[in-house]
């Protein structure tokens, strides 16, 4: 629909965005006023991108490290003993067979919480600049991915592999 009517008067709109794979510098990055119109532009749009993937997967493997760093404490903090007194990793059984759930330690769920909403921010403004369909933002995000889970991809433990 390239315009709109309605009773106060009409309102003309349009848009630019090509629903297919391509490359060239037409496409607006995230908001209007970011679009790149020179190749050099979007080269350093890419480069920002390429960047911002990199730091996505820094977030993750600080989040995992935190995580894995909690996990212990909860379990020292459940069982009584310090931090000082155990090595012990992994959810304890209770004497049922069953494993116990973490208590909510508000110094680890809080920031677990802020963690993971910059770390779905970060992944959805990746998703939505993919959605661009242009091929060189498209790899940007690709190749920082990638780099950056060499980079950072063995701190922490990994629960899905």
């Amino acid at each position: 629909m390239d315009s709109m009517n309605n009773s106060t008067g009409s309102m003309s709109m349009s848009t630019s965005m090509t629903p297919w794979l391509h490359f060239g510098n037409t496409d607006h990055l995230l908001f209007q006023t970011w679009q790149p119109s020179s190749h050099a532009a979007v080269g350093g749009a890419c480069f920002g991108l390429f960047l911002f993937s990199i730091m996505e997967r820094c977030l993750g493997a600080y989040r995992r490290t935190q995580e894995s760093h909690w996990r212990t404490k909860a379990i020292l903090m459940s069982s009584g003993l310090h931090a000082c007194d155990s090595k012990e990793e992994g959810p304890k059984a209770s004497r049922d067979g069953s494993q116990r759930v973490a208590p909510f330690i508000p110094s680890h769920d809080i920031p677990r919480g802020v963690l993971q909403a910059i770390q779905s921010t970060f992944a959805y403004t990746l998703m939505l600049v993919v959605m661009s369909y242009n091929g060189a933002y498209i790899l940007s995000v690709i190749l920082g991915l990638g780099v950056g889970e060499v980079l950072f991809g063995r701190f922490g433990p990994r629960h899905d592999v």
